[in-house]
């Protein structure tokens, strides 16, 4: 069973593009882990 589903995220600060068509799926049970500086927003 699908527990999160994304697609086609984009960001952009200014003109730079951050993200680009990004698409992913989370089922159940699947292990996942964010990484990255301390203060970026991890947890929000």
């Amino acid at each position: 069973m699908i527990a999160l589903s994304c697609k086609d995220i984009k960001k952009e600060y200014g003109t730079d593009v951050i993200l680009k068509n990004i698409s992913f799926t989370i089922n159940e049970g699947d292990k996942v882990a964010l990484i990255g500086a301390n203060g970026v927003g991890k947890s929000t």
